[in-house]
């Protein structure tokens, strides 16, 4: 069983905020933003800057800088703002990000949010699994947050996972297939509005991880409203930040834009607000220079 458009994760970690506060405060923490506009590259990043390929192993330490342009490229003009990478077709080979820094990982007290455009006709992903982002240093459910669409739903739903490490969601080692879905860390939405002409915001925001207790809490917004709510968990994540990457497009087939990694969770104040930018947040960071 695999347990995830637009979406924005915020993240509290040591890492110096790139960007000065916007309209209230809206900037505060933005440590990483790949609009993709003229390049795949980040434009800002607390960490590494480019963008990269690895083959169907996904082992980074095999992955080349740049894109496979047969399958991903830069599509002039198409995106929610400015351009956009599309996936033209899928492809088993990962392309990534490292996530050391871009993260702002802590191992107490973590927290953060993803934010994410996407516009997709899901029919195209022909009941396959598909992950806008996946971000992780092992598995997608082993210290991981993703968000998918489903396999074996018509048409597909959409999902937010956050799995800790694999010794606390499932101590007894049970069978993944065999646990109710209400026992997983994941959130669902069944009728999602994505669609091939338009584009859909998504957010992930999370707080509380790597704290002691039950306390860990994720939340899933679409185009700036609360979808679904994770909460009441031990959230702990044990990762090597040399093999930790921001997993773009897996199994996806359409437009993503405007990529963005806060160091903190975003409120939801705060989202509806990224919802509304009018020109995005290159434009509103220009705007506070």
């Amino acid at each position: 069983m695999k347990p995830l458009l637009l979406l924005s994760l915020s993240i509290v970690g040591p890492t110096t905020t790139l960007f000065a506060a916007g309209p209230a405060g809206l900037l505060d923490g933005l440590i990483f933003h790949a609009p993709f506009d003229g390049g795949a590259d980040a434009r800002q990043a607390a960490g590494d800057k480019r963008i990269y390929t690895a083959p169907p192993s996904r082992d980074p330490t095999q992955s080349k800088p740049g894109l496979d342009a047969k399958v991903v490229a830069i599509s002039s003009g198409n995106g929610r703002y400015g351009d956009a990478l599309h996936f033209m077709k899928k492809s088993k080979n990962m392309v990534f990000f490292y996530a050391d820094k871009n993260m702002a990982y802590r191992a107490k007290d973590w927290s953060g949010t993803i934010s994410m455009w996407l516009s997709i006709d899901p029919a195209d992903l022909k009941q396959q699994y598909s992950d806008p982002v996946q971000i992780t240093d092992k598995k997608y459910n082993n210290a991981a947050f993703w968000v998918d669409f489903t396999k074996d739903d018509t048409p597909p739903h959409f999902r937010m996972g956050v799995f800790p490490d694999t010794n606390v969601w499932n101590p007894k080692e049970r069978k993944q297939n065999e646990i109710p879905e209400s026992e997983l860390p994941i959130a669902r939405v069944k009728q999602p509005p994505f669609g091939r002409d338009k584009w859909t915001h998504v957010v992930m925001t999370f707080s509380g991880f790597n704290s002691s207790g039950t306390g860990g809490t994720a939340n899933l917004y679409i185009n700036g409203d609360l979808q679904g709510t994770v909460k009441d968990r031990r959230q702990v994540y044990t990762w090597d930040l040399s093999k930790a990457t921001i997993r773009v497009g897996l199994g996806y087939v359409g437009l993503f834009d405007e990529l963005a990694i806060f160091n903190r969770a975003l409120s939801a104040e705060d989202v509806r607000a990224l919802y509304k930018l009018p020109a995005g947040l290159g434009a509103l960071s220009s705007a506070r220079q």
